[in-house]
């Protein structure tokens, strides 16, 4: 049912769980992962600095490429520059995913409310479906 599954990963603790999860699921769906880290675009800063940071922050999602292709599932790692949430949904959009697995850190009703979430706005505006891990 599912060919391609985007996993965005951020490096925190909380990734690791995430990434266990979807090398799982990607083994009994028979699918492959990318691994995609989103870099927030700075405000103020060059073509070189943006390439610099990319380059910096690589090691996140292909940390995570690593492990699942250790574990024998097909996997690739990218770094995109943007709002995560636009980022993420953008990256969706353009390569077709089947898939997104996203995770969620289980932010309170009033902090939801007040800043929203990543996982709520890529839920919302996902162009596949969306499973969120928590």
């Amino acid at each position: 049912m599912f060919q391609e599954a985007l996993v965005p990963v951020d490096g925190s603790p909380f990734t690791a769980g995430l990434v266990a999860y979807s090398i799982a699921f990607a083994k009994k769906a028979g699918c492959s992962l990318t691994f995609v880290y989103v870099l927030d675009k700075p405000q103020v800063a060059s073509v070189a600095e943006v390439e610099k940071q990319k380059a910096a922050n690589m090691g996140i999602p292909e940390q995570s490429r690593e492990k699942a292709v250790g574990e024998g599932v097909s996997a690739s790692s990218r770094v995109e520059v943007g709002t995560p949430a636009e980022a993420i949904i953008s990256l969706a959009e353009r390569e077709k995913f089947d898939l997104i697995i996203l995770g969620s850190r289980g932010y309170s009703q009033l902090r939801r409310l007040i800043v929203g979430s990543v996982a709520d706005k890529v839920m919302e505006h996902a162009p596949c479906p969306v499973l969120i891990f928590r």
